[in-house]
């Protein structure tokens, strides 16, 4: 897919995920014990031939950029005109000051870049929504139709449950696939009714998306090119393309936690790890993981280089946590290099990275309000 380049855009994420996205943006948050969730998108434009990729980045993107870096990591040629261009977040237009709400501006600001691309199409994807997608039958559809925009979406019915959106779009189409309609839900609860969630990813043509930003900065009426696009339904042949695998939407901390949690289940698991070999990550020294004789785990999952001495239970473990003994950690997320000191206790818990919880501490949330600890912080 050579005449397609790849799009990771930044500057939709919707950023509730407490203090998990405080310095850092969405995409750069972990998930599932070692990845990070912009790992996802890069992979499925890697492994769908796509060599170029940019990032139209914010204002909370250094954690992700020193992660990303080239991208060779995801299989991106570098050697090239290949791997990772980032755009840099836009301040000014000339010498006015703009206001920097939504990803129009800082497209605009960029539009040069855009035109001097040798790519007939552009595969705009966000970070903060994960599935597994082989972008080339998406295009071979929105060719095979000759349509003006296609869009990717999740069908939701009552069996997703576990959709735990926050913030979305549903697309209402006719019989042809065009969508005809959006309107904003917000907590989806697929047992209601059935619904076309929006996965925030398209495929447009480059020329197509230049002439579309720049009227959009000559009415000044809109901020994000999704508000351009759902004005134009009438006019644009719009076309809804369905994904049928796993989808997780991070727009809270809620949905974090929750689809974190899913994991843990056998059909979760299942779900998630279907084509997993092909999710590539920034590669890590890993060291062994040491289970000490006094240790109990159940149902969790342990990232390399974890110490455990303590009893965990239904949780996920990333690289670096030491647990001592007699400490406890149930349904809780402890990231990155954490230190759980003896008898303190953890039931529906995330620590962000590098968390220290002293000796007999108790640190006790909800399924729908987990307790969040702040990277480098330390509770007692």
């Amino acid at each position: 897919m050579k005449d397609v380049l790849g799009m990771i855009n930044l500057m939709n994420e919707q950023d509730d995920l407490s203090t998990l996205t405080r310095n850092r943006c969405v995409g750069a948050v972990p998930f599932a014990g070692r990845y990070r969730m912009i790992d996802f998108a890069l992979s499925n434009m890697s492994n769908s031939g796509i060599q170029k990729v940019m990032l139209l980045s914010n204002a909370k993107a250094d954690s992700l950029l020193d992660h990303v870096g080239d991208g060779h990591h995801w299989g991106l040629d570098t050697t090239t005109e290949g791997g990772v261009t980032v755009l840099p977040p836009f301040s000014t237009i000339g010498n006015l000051v703009k206001d920097t709400e939504g990803d129009l501006l800082h497209l605009y600001s960029h539009i040069d870049l855009l035109r001097d691309c040798n790519e007939t199409y552009i595969l705009i994807a966000p970070s903060s929504v994960i599935y597994h997608m082989n972008f080339e039958n998406m295009v071979d559809y929105h060719l095979s139709n000759d349509a003006d925009i296609t869009i990717l979406y999740k069908h939701l019915t009552e069996m997703d449950r576990h959709a735990h959106i926050g913030h979305a779009y549903n697309l209402e189409m006719n019989d042809q696939g065009r969508v005809i309609s959006v309107t904003p839900t917000y907590h989806a609860l697929p047992s209601l009714k059935p619904q076309n969630i929006d996965l925030d990813t398209m495929i447009i043509k480059r020329s197509l998306l230049i002439e579309l930003i720049e009227q959009s900065m000559r009415r000044g009426s809109e901020r994000y090119l999704k508000d351009v696009i759902w004005s134009h339904l009438a006019d644009m042949d719009v076309q809804g393309y369905a994904n049928h695998g796993y989808v997780a939407i991070m727009d809270s901390i809620d949905s974090y936690y929750a689809h974190s949690m899913h994991l843990l289940q056998p059909h979760g698991w299942h779900q998630f790890m279907i084509n997993q070999d092909s999710v590539y990550t920034k590669q890590e020294v890993e060291e062994e993981t040491a289970c000490h004789d006094n240790a109990l785990i159940r149902n969790s999952f342990i990232a390399h280089g974890c110490s455990i001495e303590g009893y965990v239970e239904n949780s996920i473990l990333f690289p670096g946590v030491k647990v001592n003994r007699g400490a406890s950690i149930k349904n809780s997320i402890v990231m990155h290099q954490c230190a759980i000191a003896d008898n303190a206790y953890l039931d529906h818990v995330i620590l962000d990275k590098q968390v220290v919880v002293e000796q007999g501490a108790i640190l006790r949330g909800q399924f729908t309000h987990p307790f969040v600890a702040e990277k480098n912080g330390v509770t007692s």
